[in-house]
Order: structure tokens, then C-alpha cells, then sequence
């Protein structure tokens, strides 16, 4: 498939904010097969996020526009669901009582999710167990909710890089209150751009692409991602 072609096709539907079109072209190609979902995350949906409120907007667009566009691009993942599943199962399977659990979540203030809804896709094709809390969550609700499922890892997206500072007091609350200790992982925009470390995060891992958390899943199921 030529994927720029696809993309300008797509973004002719999706500046017009004609989300029957912008979802009817996507879920062609994927129902044909025609693309997976790694490659329609990363080479279509991400970049066409970006032409939202990335680095290289070109023009301005209005809230109101963003908020119809970030909508068309939620409606297609969820739409995507059920392939993302087939995809997972393609060459092998792990039970679901062995799959490792993982939150993901945004920290407060923190409403940009559309990125972290697509991790936790990316997860799942990775045969993790997520559940996927989405923007703003906060802290006290979170700290009851991770003693309840007990996960064995907690990832944090930040977009907004004033929100580094939460997502760094959300992991030292967590480590200081929980009754055990969960991996932490973050991720995001903020993340990429700020180029801090894990130890200036105070976390095990910073994981930034569907290769990253495939790398994660070797290290947790051994053989069977070799």
C-alpha cells in the first residue's frame, strides 16, 4: 500500500470534519486487510493528529474544529477494536488469566488521550491485560483502584508539558502509599520532547512505540515472542 497516498486521501474527508467518509475510508482498508493496525496508528492516525495541534501546524484551527477531529480519530479506533483482537491471536496466544495487567492513565490535568488510547491497543496486541482509564484521572480514586486490580505495571501518557510535574508527584505518591510496588512506565508528547530521564521521572521504564512495549512483552513471556 502506498501510505501517503491513503493519508492525503483520508485528510481530504478529515479537514472537512466529514467523519461518515473519514471512517468509511479507514475501516475499508482495514476490513480488506489492506493495512494492519500498527501500521494505520503510527503512519496514518498519529500523523493526522498531529496535523491538530502538532509542531508543524501549519494553520489554526478552532477548539471546536480539534474537538470534531480528535472525535473522528476516537470513533475509528474503537471501530477497530474487534481487528485488533484477530491481530493479537494471529500467531499464538496467552491465556487471559496469564496476561500481565496494565492501567494506563493520564494524570490530572491531562486531557489529551487519543495517544494513550492507541497504546493500550498496543498493549493488547502485545497480549497485556489493559485498562485504559483516559484523561484527568485523579490521584485518590487511582490509588484505590490499583490496590483493588493490582496490576504489574502503571503507565502515564503526559502530552502537555506542564504536566510533567503531576505525573512526577502521581509516581512518588504512589510508590510512598501502595501495599505493593507496580512497574511504573510513561510516555507521551511531553515525554519525547523533554528527553528526561528514568530517574529524573522516578520510574522503571519511558516507552515511546508499539516496539517498545513488544520489546516489554519479550522480556515478560520469554520464548514465545522470539
Amino acid at each position: 500500500m502506498d501510505y501517503q497516498e491513503f493519508y492525503e486521501k483520508f485528510m481530504t474527508h478529515f479537514e472537512k470534519e466529514d467523519k461518515e467518509n473519514s471512517v468509511n475510508t479507514v475501516m475499508q482498508i482495514v476490513s480488506g486487510r489492506e493495512i494492519d493496525i500498527i501500521d494505520l496508528y503510527t503512519k496514518i492516525l498519529t500523523p493526522a493528529l498531529y496535523s491538530i495541534a502538532g509542531d508543524n501546524l501549519e494553520q489554526k484551527i478552532t477548539i471546536s474544529q480539534e474537538h470534531i477531529r480528535t472525535s473522528i480519530i476516537r470513533t475509528i479506533i474503537e471501530c477497530c477494536y474487534p481487528y485488533v483482537v484477530v491481530e493479537r491471536n494471529l500467531n499464538y496466544t496467552i491465556k487471559k488469566e496469564n496476561r500481565k495487567k496494565v492501567i494506563i492513565l493520564c494524570p490530572e490535568d491531562e486531557y489529551h488521550e487519543i495517544g494513550p488510547r492507541m497504546v493500550e491497543d498496543f498493549f493488547t496486541l502485545n497480549h497485556y491485560e489493559p485498562i485504559f482509564l483516559g484523561g484527568n484521572t485523579p490521584r485518590e480514586d487511582l490509588m484505590t483502584l490499583i490496590e483493588e486490580i493490582k496490576p504489574e505495571y502503571i503507565a502515564v501518557s503526559v502530552a502537555n508539558y506542564y504536566n510533567i510535574v503531576t505525573a512526577k508527584k502521581m509516581v512518588e505518591k504512589m510508590k510512598a502509599q501502595l501495599s505493593y510496588t507496580p512497574k511504573v512506565i510513561v510516555g507521551g508528547y511531553a515525554i519525547r520532547k523533554k528527553k528526561e530521564s528514568k530517574n529524573e521521572l522516578g520510574v522503571d521504564y519511558i516507552l515511546d512505540t508499539f516496539e517498545d512495549i513488544q520489546a516489554l512483552a519479550r522480556e515478560d513471556y520469554g520464548d514465545v515472542f522470539s
